[in-house]
């Protein structure tokens, strides 16, 4: 599924959606049909129905990237990153990709950190970020929606070519390293969360929360064995143009947070959150 270009036009992408939905819905030389036929027609419908949903959100995020509210949001929300040399440097245009595959292109405030203009060997920064952007978590390019769901299928899956074909069937088609990037991406910000609340709460600074007040609570702990492949570092063998890797043993260990009800069956209905959260580490002496 190649990228398709947001319009920005909410009539005209429901029309392209009925017309295209009403030729699948046909009644036509229903005698050859099967379960294979249906299967195709379902595919169909799932990748229109997946466009059309990704047209809204660009809508959605074009709308609210021309908002001054949310634009002064975005700068108070991200003043952690400014610096005293941090200034507003112009527009710059960023590619943002929604589900169904759908790119938008949003034309956003850029801050960069200048320095010194007395310092005549030093050069302006060129590197700096979109406030908006990082307000949003949508620095990689991508919505939170298809990051997660990258994240998601990257973790779950088999192997990342296998999260790489379920993630283009569900109509987000990235390349296979950027797959695998985003994927380890999102767990190194959650470890950087959970690092952060750590050291909050051991200075005080962690605000007590209500979450799980009153309620049930089940912490539930598990672990078990496994090998990963390292990769060792130098040249690359000559023969086979790979780099040798070393198997090791680490232990991962799963810690779950969760709720009952009376009947201590688990609470899933999203008002309280299912908190995971894992580590892992090496055996040594294990073969």
């Amino acid at each position: 599924m190649n990228k398709i270009y947001a319009t920005l036009d909410l009539n005209k992408s429901v029309k392209e959606f009925k017309e295209n939905v009403t030729k699948i819905l046909e009644l036509s030389d229903v005698e050859n049909w099967d379960g294979v036929e249906i299967k195709k027609k379902e595919e169909k419908i799932r990748n229109i129905a997946l466009i059309l949903a990704g047209q809204c959100i660009a809508i959605l995020l074009y709308n609210l990237s021309h908002n001054t509210t949310a634009i002064n949001t975005a700068n108070k929300k991200t003043q952690a990153w400014w610096r005293i040399k941090t200034k507003n440097h112009g527009y710059k245009t960023r590619q943002i990709l929604t589900i169904g595959n759908v790119e938008l292109n949003l034309s956003l405030p850029y801050v960069v950190e200048r320095n010194d203009k007395n310092n005549k060997t030093s050069k302006t920064l060129n590197q700096g970020f979109c406030p908006f952007l990082r307000w949003l978590g949508m620095e990689e390019g991508v919505t939170p929606l298809v990051w997660s769901s990258i994240a998601k299928y990257g973790a779950i899956s088999s192997s990342f070519e296998a999260a790489h074909q379920t993630l283009i069937d569900w109509g987000i088609n990235i390349s296979l390293k950027r797959v695998e990037r985003l994927t380890y991406c999102f767990g190194n910000i959650g470890l950087s969360l959970r690092e952060s609340k750590i050291f909050n709460l051991s200075i005080g600074n962690l605000l007590p929360g209500d979450t799980l007040k009153g309620q049930r609570v089940v912490i539930a702990a598990d672990g078990g064995r496994t090998r990963i492949r390292i990769d060792k570092k130098g040249r690359k063998n000559s023969k086979t143009n790979r780099h040798g890797f070393s198997r090791e043993w680490i232990e991962p260990k799963v810690l779950t947070i969760y709720t009952v009800d009376e009947k201590g069956k688990k609470i899933k209905n999203g008002e309280i959150p299912i908190i995971n959260d894992g580590k892992s580490r090496r055996l040594p002496g294990i073969s």
